[in-house]
């Protein structure tokens, strides 16, 4: 005789998936009923049959239902392929042969996305209209035929499959170890296979969003992606429920996220501790408060991934799925930011963290090749008797003197303009869509900086100044390949005329 928990499991199951047949079958929009009694006719599926499979002791698969169901609904919809993800056995298809092999990838990755940020997508593409709803790690999809089907035609489509996907999640088809493994092909699919540092964070950021219902940030060593080289904590990415301000902010050590890098353990914060250590001194300060998991590179931590709200417990599903999820994101964090640094080493002048002279010349030949290129200026700065100040305090002093004045062309410029280091005290500015009178106040600003702000070297105030030269294109040359060279010719005269001071390149002949 069988054991009254498996006949009672059994039981709850075909009660499940009834309950999904009936609210599917209760669906009115563009024939459905009709259409699903006939496709049950013709296929046997049969609540007698699924009866029979489940009230047996015999070990063996669980059967696809779900898949079935999903094709159903495709050819009531008159749709062209269906799409089931989330199932213990496998994510699973039903095409047409028309559908090609393209055409089938896409529309499962659509489903994919779609069982992770849980919201409906509608894409018309040539093909057809992909369908997909999902609810994390569950999701179904249909292709329509029609690639401009009209949105009651859809939106009945999504009610459809919002049906599907709970009958799914309340027949339990993946239990608690099954829907932890899926954690790292989820996140795969939301990375949408980026390689990018930032990329690989924002689909982690989110994803931990899907899994706690709550706002989710990545703590990184070595900054992010706009950031320059360096060993301190920096926030990379912030899911859409937590605070967008924290993306750049530095962590500092004592925070609860660090001290999570450093021991390599779990921390969680403390009544209204700051899990960021007050990155943003607020009355939003309670909503940072949170649960820490460090991210591993093999044995060593790389970041933390904080999760914020009230503690996470550590012997949860919750947690095992979170412990899983940084698991994967140790070593992909760590590969991107290897890559990341790479290209920034390539574009970066180490010292100053400013763009280098390479980096300069391929955003003028970008400029190049637009045709009939807009207003761009550029100015070049030169630090004045530089060379006398490294010979009497050191090449360090010299350093840091450089640091100073890259701190304060970043200050002073605009997100679309680009500062570079292109020699030794030589620096630029490039300044696209921006006219000469324009440029020669900014060149006049950063010269006024770097003349009244103050720089110390052995707790002793060090004056010093800069020269800068202005050309633009098209009112100092009618060829923007001479602009480098009108740019430093006015910087030859802004030093022989007594350094300094800002000189314009005469206008073009």
């Amino acid at each position: 005789m069988k054991h009254p928990v498996v006949w009672a499991g059994r039981a709850l199951t075909v009660l499940g998936l009834a309950a999904v047949v009936a609210a599917v079958l209760h669906a009115t929009s563009y024939g459905l009923l009709g259409a699903i009694g006939g496709f049950v006719t013709a296929t046997g599926l049969a609540l007698d049959a699924l009866l029979r499979y489940w009230l047996t002791d015999e070990p063996r698969a669980r059967p696809t239902d779900f898949t079935h169901l999903a094709d159903l609904l495709r050819r009531a919809h008159g749709g062209r392929a269906a799409w089931v993800v989330g199932l213990p056995d496998g994510d699973d298809e039903l095409a047409d042969s028309t559908v090609d092999r393209d055409a089938r990838r896409r529309g499962a990755g659509i489903v994919q996305l779609a069982s992770i940020d849980g919201r409906a997508h509608v894409t018309r593409e040539a093909e057809g209209t992909f369908v997909a709803v999902g609810d994390f790690p569950f999701g179904a999809g249909v292709l329509l035929a029609d690639p401009a089907a009209q949105p009651a035609l859809a939106q009945a489509v999504v009610a459809d499959l919002r049906r599907l996907v709970a009958g799914m999640r309340a027949v339990g088809a993946v239990e608690r170890g099954e829907r932890a493994e899926l954690v790292a092909k989820q996140l795969a699919t939301l990375a949408g296979g980026a390689q990018t540092l930032e990329g690989v964070a924002k689909a982690g950021v989110e994803l931990a969003q899907q899994l706690a219902q709550r706002g989710a940030a990545i703590v990184l060593r070595g900054g992010g992606p706009t950031a320059a080289i360096g060993p301190g904590l920096q926030v990379i990415a912030a899911s859409t429920a937590a605070d967008q301000r924290l993306v750049g902010r530095t962590v500092p050590e004592g925070a609860p996220a660090a001290r999570a890098v450093s021991a390599a353990v779990p921390v969680v914060s403390h009544g209204e501790e700051d899990m960021f250590g007050s990155a943003l001194s607020d009355r939003r300060r309670q909503e940072r408060a949170g649960t820490a998991f460090p991210m591993m590179d093999g044995h060593f931590a790389i970041g933390s991934l904080v999760v914020t709200g009230s503690p996470v417990d550590p012997d949860s599903p919750l947690a095992e799925q979170l412990r899983r999820l940084v698991t994967e994101l140790g070593s992909r964090l760590a590969a991107a930011r290897a890559v990341h640094e790479a290209e920034q080493r390539a574009v970066l002048d180490p010292l100053t963290g400013l763009r280098n002279r390479r980096e300069l010349e391929r955003q003028l030949s970008r400029h190049q090749r637009l045709e009939g290129p807009p207003a761009v200026t550029l100015i070049y700065l030169d630090l004045d008797r530089f060379k006398l100040l490294n010979d009497t305090l050191g090449h360090a002093a010299g350093d840091a003197a450089l640091r100073h004045v890259a701190a304060i062309l970043q200050e002073a410029i605009r997100d679309t303009d680009v500062a570079a280091r292109i020699g030794g005290e030589e620096f630029a500015v490039w300044m696209p869509r921006t006219p000469l009178a324009q440029g020669l106040e900014v060149a006049e600003r950063i010269r006024h900086s770097v003349e009244i702000t103050l720089w110390r070297w052995d707790g002793t105030p060090r004056p010093f100044t800069a020269s800068c030269g202005v050309a633009a294109y098209p009112e100092c040359v009618r060829d923007i390949n001479n602009l480098r060279s009108a740019a430093d010719a006015a910087l030859y005269r802004a030093k022989q005329g007594g350094r300094n001071r800002v000189e314009k390149a005469p206008p073009a002949e």
